[in-house]
């Protein structure tokens, strides 16, 4: 009961944040031509609704990152809480695929496809395609971009087999590929629930692979 009190106030919470502060930073960053101040404003937000809803992260291998290069960033999935909570780990500028429907959101999806947020229609093959072809001309735009290579989440948390379109933005873009190994987050919303349960998650940033080794594979 607490748990599900604690997810609506969270949802609450965030929704006010989210048409309170994203019009105003929308026009900002339009007028400025800078993105900058809507990646700060969404980093803040998602720590603090992960914060309020007893969510607490421990980040490890930041320090493999260059703050002078762009990644492609692949974690495994097993939870709706991994977006969020990848966003709040890295704390850096990131886009990332969603799907198409989150896109007709107001405000929401202005804001996501302001910032370069891919819609994906995974039902649609010609769409997915698009999508993914969109997401590698951002990559080699210089921006970094995370994408679940599932494709979906994991019920029992062992990885599923990976997707081909991931790799084929790598070879692509020639961007390095960052594994990070999410733990924990089945067990703060397992997949098919709706509430948000408190507990640690665990993401761990391993080392970069430069996509020359990638290649063949």
């Amino acid at each position: 009961l607490v748990a599900r009190a604690r997810t609506l106030l969270v949802a609450v919470i965030l929704s006010a944040y989210l048409f309170i502060f994203g019009p105003p930073a929308l026009l900002v960053a339009w007028l400025v031509g800078s993105t900058r101040m809507i990646f700060v404003l969404t980093v803040l937000g998602v720590r603090f609704g992960l914060w309020a809803a007893g969510v607490r992260i421990s980040v490890h291998g930041l320090d493999h990152l260059d703050d002078g290069r762009n990644y492609l960033f692949m974690p495994n999935h097993t939870s709706n809480v991994d977006p969020p909570v990848v966003v709040a780990a890295l704390g850096r500028d990131v886009s990332m695929m969603g799907k198409a429907a989150l896109f007709r959101i107001p405000v929401l999806g202005w804001l996501f496809r302001f910032v370069g947020f891919v819609p994906i229609a995974r039902e649609d093959r010609a769409a997915a395609i698009d999508s993914v072809e969109q997401a590698t001309t951002l990559l080699q735009q210089g921006m970094d971009f995370v994408i679940f290579p599932e494709g979906t989440r994991s019920r029992d948390g062992k990885l599923l087999p990976l997707k081909k379109g991931p790799f084929f933005m790598a070879q692509q873009s020639r961007v390095p590929v960052v594994p990070v190994r999410v733990r924990g987050t089945q067990d703060v919303m397992p997949k098919g629930g709706k509430v948000i349960y408190s507990g640690l998650v665990d993401v761990e940033v391993c080392l970069p692979i430069e996509v020359t080794s990638l290649d063949g594979d």
